[in-house]
């Protein structure tokens, strides 16, 4: 069987926080990759040592995976956390509650945009947080949570991640 594979980018405006129309940033596997290169020279520069690397998935579940694998973390953990209604309701998929206090942990998200997702996983998952660092590839400027390590902070564009369809 032969089965081909069709990305169709639909030229759409759309409407931010503020109500104003934003740009669209289309980032491809390459470019997602390079960024996680980026992000693990801070980490690695930064003294950051994590245990495990917590993945919000499924958008940092790449991000997560190219950063362990660069900063030498053997353990992958996800947390299944999704937002619904522009950040206002939380669905957790997330099968078997994980404590992760015993450990040095790294939480990878491909993007910060509210604070919503993360207050979530620290009101709702056990960690210790002197000890867990947040590391995305994009962080809204207005977000409330700032993330320890960062590649590069936007304001209203639309991020277009090569997994989305």
């Amino acid at each position: 069987m032969h089965y081909t594979v069709i990305n169709i980018f639909v030229n759409v405006s759309f409407i931010t926080h503020q109500g104003k129309m934003t740009s669209k940033i289309k980032v491809s596997y390459e470019d997602l990759q390079k960024r996680c290169i980026t992000l693990a020279d801070q980490i690695v520069h930064s003294g950051f040592k994590p245990d495990i690397v917590v993945s919000i998935t499924r958008g940092g579940l790449l991000s997560a995976y190219f950063l362990a694998d660069l900063i030498g973390v053997k353990s992958i953990e996800m947390v299944n956390i999704e937002s619904k209604q522009w950040w206002r309701e939380i669905q957790d998929m997330t099968k078997i509650i994980k404590d992760f206090s015993q450990f040095k942990v790294l939480i990878v998200d491909d993007l910060i945009d509210s604070w919503n997702t993360i207050t979530y996983i620290f009101s709702n998952y056990k960690f210790d947080r002197p000890n867990t660092k947040i590391a995305v590839i994009y962080l809204k400027e207005w977000a409330k949570i700032q993330a320890d390590f960062f590649v590069e902070k936007i304001t209203d564009e639309w991020i277009i991640f090569p997994y989305h369809r």
